[in-house]
């Protein structure tokens, strides 16, 4: 019997995961260039920046605990959110991705109803979680970073929403018009 790939042994828990889709990001080393493009060749028709977030003490990157900032954008292209990042300073899945000369389409994610559930399933598969941590300012995001590159995908992130959160993402869909 020949072993099988991480993501060959979790198509139970990425089998579940595709009604969840909920955005695409980027990794772009302009911000302010990168929403001009969106919004003039994408139709991505509003942004909403998010100058200096900081991953810190409730974040974890490789194990380590997290130090890094970026600037992020988000919009929607239709029902699909668009995150644009732009790594400020620290290690970080960003600026490993742009080390490496790349910049461009990063990772996928799934806002999942059940995020402690969806990331036990995950690891119980193989995979490994890359960074992983929660943001809190009056609304609570938590997330995790899979890096399934080696198996032929992308870096997929999964997220939960606290019911703030979740409104707040309702409402700036419904700010441009999606």
């Amino acid at each position: 019997m020949s072993a099988r790939s991480p993501l060959e042994r979790s198509s139970v828990a990425l089998g579940t995961l595709a009604p969840y889709f909920f955005q695409v990001a980027y990794v772009v080393p302009d911000l302010g260039a990168a929403q001009d493009w969106f919004r003039r060749v994408m139709g991505v028709p509003y942004f909403l920046p998010m100058p200096n977030v900081v991953l810190g003490d409730t974040c974890r990157h490789r194990g380590r605990t997290a130090n890094a900032e970026m600037h992020l954008a988000l919009g929607y292209a239709g029902g699909t959110q668009i995150e644009l990042i732009e790594s400020v300073r620290g290690p970080s899945l960003y600026t490993e991705f742009l080390d490496q000369g790349r910049s461009g389409l990063h990772h996928t994610a799934f806002a999942v109803p059940d995020f402690d559930a969806t990331i036990a399933e995950l690891r119980a598969a193989g995979l490994e979680t890359v960074t992983e941590g929660y943001l809190d300012t009056g609304m609570r995001v938590d997330f995790a970073y899979f890096d399934c590159t080696a198996v032929g995908g992308s870096v997929i992130e999964i997220l939960g929403f606290d019911a703030a959160a979740r409104a707040f993402m309702d409402e700036l869909k419904t700010r441009t018009g999606n």
